[in-house]
């Protein structure tokens, strides 16, 4: 299953246009998984994820935990999706099965990584809630290098645990539609944003367990 074409942003002050990513990049994984399977699709859309095979310790078991209940805490309240909104996270792109409706933090954000302020939260329809939407998990961005292994030097969440992914060569235009077989000048002419390489992203499935992990890019339990 190929996965999402995420968010294209490269400082936090540029979430906005991120957001405009992430909608295309769910509208083509829609498209991708009706008609195509397995990593060959991830390879012709500049997908890049990488395994670790880093034993873990129980150090990095506990400071996750205790990270993954920061943001818990941090997020209860966004099980009320209008106040989510109050706080400036917007809902932006198509409901995606296996990764829900994103809602993206438009508005001024701390810069650096905070696991308390993820930049996106992720969402499912459900008639039971209130308000209808039913908070699932969280996404967070992250601006660093890449190691040897593949994956982002000094990541918050360990690399035994977590694997980081990213995508390239993205196309966005303004109908939020994606294109990954052009180059900058051939998106420019055509109207589109251009990306060259997305910062690393990852979830974490902490209001709606994924049976493939609370780290796994997609949740198999959310319709």
């Amino acid at each position: 299953m190929n996965l999402t074409k995420t968010i294209s942003i490269v400082v936090q002050s540029s979430l906005v246009c991120a957001g405009l990513s992430v909608v295309a990049a769910a509208q083509e994984m829609e498209h991708n998984m009706a008609g195509h399977a397995g990593h060959s699709m991830e390879m012709s859309t500049g997908h890049e994820h990488h395994g670790s095979g880093v034993p873990v310790t129980y150090e990095e078991l506990t400071k996750t935990a205790t990270l993954l209940e920061t943001a818990r805490q941090a997020t209860t309240k966004y099980r009320e999706v209008r106040v989510a909104e109050s706080d400036g996270y917007k809902a932006i792109g198509p409901d995606v099965p296996g990764m829900g409706i994103h809602y993206v933090h438009v508005g001024p954000h701390s810069p650096g990584f905070k696991v308390e302020q993820p930049d996106i939260l992720l969402y499912e329809k459900n008639p039971a809630v209130p308000s209808g939407y039913a908070l699932v998990g969280v996404s967070y961005l992250l601006n660093a290098e890449t190691d040897a292994d593949g994956q982002p030097k000094n990541p918050p969440f360990p690399k035994s645990l977590a694997n980081w992914h990213r995508h390239s060569n993205l196309c966005v235009f303004p109908d939020r539609s994606v294109k990954g077989d052009l180059n900058d000048s051939q998106c420019q002419a055509e109207g589109g944003h251009f990306t060259a390489e997305t910062q690393w992203m990852i979830h974490a499935w902490i209001w709606k367990d994924s049976p493939t992990g609370v780290f796994s890019p997609t949740n198999p339990d959310v319709q």
